[in-house]
């Protein structure tokens, strides 16, 4: 994408509603907007940082968080948590049960709705690396390519997701390593992980790849080769491309052969907010590591996946 055509994309992208765009992959743009919006908070974080007292005193007058206050849900609700004075293991012990602070409404909502900072929202980017992470795996796998993860590397303060002690052959080069990004690739972006990576991978590792599986601006420059989707073949690229969640029951199975996914067994039935229901929201993602069918689902999960999102499809 030309760097133009970006900034065209990144002005236009407002809200969830706007990632739905026949022109442009979903995860796509649900990458950028995720990013526009960490750029927003870093802008403005530490304006309304200076103004707590002004929060505290607003919240004890009208019981409400200020409209002035613009960032998302959950960064909210912890700006003022910091202006009537909670710490850090308060702050932390009011998300982890909701029930037990006076703002457990609000606590709640932000747990479901909040796309780039709750608990949902953390876990779905775990999910989003992991299956990056897998189908590159599954790709050296496939090729008889003997290679090194971050785990296998470890304890060496730098590592690359993937180390390819011979090298493979790619467009001429001896590719060494390989970093799997699911994210889109923008020039502060990339000039960020540049710094705290790619520059110490090649003069560790030697020559290597990046892989941006949202795609990436083509005026990008690195000494290392970078690459997007479309260099991999894998149906998991799905779930990452498309953000796309199954939902059946009898066809599960089927569905999920067809999708070569897994079926996730929804057991929750308790309310959504209860942190039983939360944890079994959480369990679901951290099973994900490719195309998914849930089984036994409820209308609330829906809901839900579609505030971090995803096009939820109803298999009948």
């Amino acid at each position: 994408m030309k760097i133009e055509e970006f900034f065209q994309v990144r002005n236009g992208l407002k809200s969830l509603r706007d990632i739905s765009n026949p022109n442009y992959e979903r995860g796509m743009l649900f990458s950028i907007l995720l990013q526009k919006r960490i750029d927003n908070v870093k802008r403005r974080y530490h304006l309304y940082a200076s103004r707590l007292p002004e929060i505290a005193h607003h919240w004890e007058w009208k019981k409400e968080i200020p409209k002035w206050v613009r960032l998302p849900p959950v960064m909210r609700i912890k700006l003022l948590m910091r202006s009537l004075g909670m710490t850090n293991r308060e702050i932390s012990r009011a998300f982890s049960d909701p029930d037990s602070s006076e703002m457990s409404e609000m606590i709640w909502s932000a747990i479901y709705s909040d796309f780039i900072y709750s608990p949902v929202a953390v876990r779905n980017q775990f999910a989003r690396g992991r299956v990056g992470e897998k189908m590159i795996r599954n790709c050296l796998e496939k090729s008889s390519i003997e290679f090194k993860d971050e785990g296998q590397l470890r304890p060496a303060r730098k590592t690359p997701d993937f180390y390819i002690e011979d090298g493979i052959e790619i467009n001429g080069r001896n590719i060494k390593w390989i970093e799997s990004k699911a994210l889109f690739g923008d020039i502060r972006l990339h000039r960020v992980y540049s710094k705290k990576q790619y520059n110490q991978y090649l003069e560790l590792y030697g020559d290597g790849m990046i892989v941006y599986w949202m795609g990436f601006i083509d005026e990008l420059t690195s000494h290392a080769l970078i690459r997007d989707h479309t260099s991999f073949i894998d149906p998991a690229k799905e779930f990452l491309l498309r953000m796309r969640v199954h939902l059946a029951d009898k066809m599960a199975e089927k569905v999920a052969e067809k999708l070569d996914g897994i079926v996730f067994e929804w057991k929750a039935e308790d309310e959504p907010r209860s942190r039983e229901y939360l944890r079994e929201v959480l369990r679901l993602f951290d099973s994900i590591n490719g195309n998914v069918v849930v089984c036994g689902w409820d209308p609330n999960l829906r809901k839900i996946l579609k505030k971090m999102g995803f096009q939820v499809v109803i298999e009948k």
